[in-house]
C-alpha cells in the first residue's frame, strides 16, 4: 500500500498490497533511516538495483485508474487530478473515479484538489499495476477557515514546485524513496549509502563516515537545495527525508545542482525534506 499525507490529507495507492505493504507518509527536497548495519547493506543493494535510472517511462496502453473521496467515504464529483511534470489533468465523476490514459511510469508527483476542501500531492514511484485513492478533508467544517485555505493552497503550491523539481533532476540518479527508506529501517542516515554506486561507508554507526568510491574523499551533500560541503551525513535523520538521490560523479549531474564548491570526483548525495 502507499500512502501519503498532507497535513491530514491521505493518498493511498491500493494497488500491489501484498507486495508493497508500506505505511503512511508526510510532505516536504531529499532522504534516510537502518535497523542492522550488515542487514541494511544487503537490502540497499537490491534497492539500488531496482532504482537505477528511474527516468520516467511512457507506457501508451496503460491507464491510470484511481478514485477521490472525502474523510467520510464518501465520492467526490469534479476533483482535478494532476500528474506531475507532465500536466496531466483529469476530473472525477460522480463516483468520485478519474482515468487517464497513456501516463508516464517511474518517479513523479501526484495530486487532487477541489473547491471547499483540503488539497493533497505528494511524491510516488508510478507502476503500471497502481490504482490512486485519495481522501480529501471538508474545509467547510474548520474554524478559520479563510486561514486553513489560504495555509493550505500555499502548502500545495510549495510541494509542488518542489516534487517538480526533485523529479526533473532525479531521472539520472539512484532514487531511495521514503517507502524505500521506510522498509530499509536504517539507524543512521550514512547506513542507505552502503552498496549504493559509487559510494563507501567506513566505519558503523553515527561515527560512519561517507566517501566516494572514486577518490575516497567526501561527497557533496544537499539538503532541500542548498550544497553542504565536508557536511556530516548523519547529521540529517533518516525519518525526515522525503528523498535521496545519488550521483557517483558530477558527470551524471543535472546542470541545476552543479557547484564550484565540491570535487566533481567525490559523488553528490541530494536530500529533499519531508
Amino acid at each position: 500500500m502507499i500512502a501519503a499525507t498532507n497535513g491530514r490529507n491521505r493518498l493511498r495507492s491500493l494497488a500491489r498490497v501484498a507486495s508493497r505493504n508500506v505505511p503512511r507518509l508526510g510532505a516536504a527536497m531529499l532522504l534516510a533511516l537502518l535497523v542492522a548495519t550488515s542487514q541494511v547493506g544487503a537490502q540497499a543493494t537490491t534497492a539500488d538495483r531496482q532504482t537505477r535510472r528511474q527516468g520516467m517511462r511512457a507506457m501508451p496502453g496503460w491507464i491510470l485508474i484511481g478514485f477521490v473521496k472525502d474523510e467520510l467515504g464518501n465520492p467526490i464529483e469534479g476533483a482535478e487530478i494532476i500528474i506531475g511534470s507532465e500536466a496531466t489533468r483529469a476530473t472525477t465523476d460522480s463516483d468520485g473515479r478519474f482515468r487517464i490514459a497513456g501516463i508516464s511510469f517511474g518517479l513523479n508527483y501526484v495530486g487532487a484538489r477541489r473547491i471547499g476542501y483540503l488539497p493533497t500531492v505528494d511524491l510516488v514511484r508510478l507502476s503500471s499495476s497502481d490504482t490512486l485513492q485519495f481522501t480529501l478533508d471538508h474545509i467547510g467544517q474548520k474554524m478559520d477557515t479563510v486561514k486553513v485555505k489560504a495555509r493550505a493552497e500555499a502548502a500545495w503550491e510549495r510541494d509542488v514546485r518542489r516534487y517538480a523539481f526533485a523529479t526533473e533532476n532525479a531521472r539520472y540518479g539512484g532514487i531511495l524513496t521514503d517507502r524505500d527508506i521506510a522498509e530499509l529501517a536504517p539507524l543512521v542516515t550514512s547506513d542507505l549509502l552502503r552498496s549504493r554506486n559509487g559510494f563507501n561507508v567506513i566505519g558503523s554507526g553515527a561515527l560512519a563516515r561517507v566517501v566516494g568510491s572514486r577518490a575516497r574523499c567526501s561527497p557533496t551533500v544537499f539538503l532541500d537545495g542548498q550544497p553542504l560541503v565536508g557536511f556530516n551525513i548523519n547529521d540529517i535523520i533518516p525519518s525526515t527525508i522525503k528523498l535521496m538521490v545519488t550521483y557517483p560523479s558530477f558527470s551524471s549531474l543535472p546542470v541545476a545542482l552543479q557547484t564550484t564548491r565540491g570535487d566533481p570526483s567525490c559523488g553528490v548525495i541530494v536530500n529533499l525534506s519531508q
